[in-house]
């Protein structure tokens, strides 16, 4: 082939991916809801759970006997074929009943990440709950999001990938994750019970009010501990894992360095890859 010949293809492939492209983008379907959603709640102890994907979720106190969800809802697919299909795989799904409320983006047990099932589909979700303060609460995003908590009394748990999670005048936590952000969190009065965070390539920082007492057990590995208040150190328990393969039996033993604040109080198990640990009093 000469070369008027070899230019003339490439031209026309160039202008065949050019008209795909287009053909792509003008097929791409988009749409934007915006909703408040209402649950009357009659326990004294109600449950919420929301599980993300794309967006943040926020978390704030509301009037006792409710839980209210105002949704910002961003869908969009390549074509009008996927974006059907993104209903079913990204759907948005509510169960509620007088004790709990449920919220969940995407099929149950779908193990979405590191595969696509719906190619360039996005369901784009941005919650914000009012829930009673004494309500139990787990938040969780994925992708482009933040989890944020403030000013609830009841026991909290919330992960991130990809994102920060901060919880603000907490009471009680049970555990908080997060990969590639940071995790803050504030507390209202002295922490009450025990803790897990884990965060790998992320900060973590607690700030506790003065004279609070609890036990922090740290497994830094590329990372420091910091604190402003006067910590002992302290001998933690050794933390055994087993697992069981066929016939074969394997343990792990992992032992933690321990600081203690004030006496002692609630066990904080932190784990950290790649992130700093700073204990710090509330301001």
């Amino acid at each position: 082939m000469n070369t008027s010949s070899t230019r003339k293809l490439m031209i026309a492939l160039v202008c065949l991916a050019a008209l795909q492209l287009n053909t792509a983008f003008a097929e791409r379907v988009e749409e934007k809801a915006d909703w408040t959603e209402r649950f009357e709640i009659s326990t004294d102890e109600p449950v919420l759970e929301i599980w993300n994907i794309w967006g943040n979720v926020t978390v704030l106190p509301g009037p006792d006997g409710e839980i209210s969800l105002t949704i910002h809802e961003n869908r969009s697919a390549p074509s009008v074929g996927l974006f059907d299909r993104s209903l079913d795989v990204y759907g948005l799904a509510i169960m509620a009943d007088e004790d709990s409320v449920v919220v969940r983006v995407g099929q149950r047990g779908q193990s979405w990440h590191g595969s696509d099932p719906c190619r360039r589909c996005r369901a784009e979700y941005q919650f914000v709950a009012r829930v009673p303060s004494n309500t139990r609460v787990y938040a969780s995003t994925v992708n482009d999001g933040f989890v944020e908590i403030s000013d609830i009394d009841g026991l909290v748990s919330a992960d991130n990938v990809n994102g920060p999670v901060e919880i603000n005048n907490l009471s009680a936590c049970e555990s908080v994750e997060s990969v590639n952000g940071r995790v803050t969190l504030t507390f209202a009065s002295a922490p009450d019970s025990d803790c897990y965070i884990e965060t790998i390539n992320g900060d973590i920082s607690i700030e506790v009010p003065d004279g609070a007492g609890m036990d922090v057990a740290a497994d830094l590995y590329n990372g420091r501990m910091v604190s402003e208040i006067p910590v002992d150190p302290v001998a933690m328990p050794a933390r055994v894992k087993h697992r069981e393969s066929g016939e074969s039996h394997r343990y792990t033993i992992e032992q933690s360095a321990g600081v203690r604040l004030a006496g002692g109080g609630p066990i904080f198990n932190v784990s950290s890859i790649n992130g700093d640990l700073r204990i710090q009093k509330s301001k």
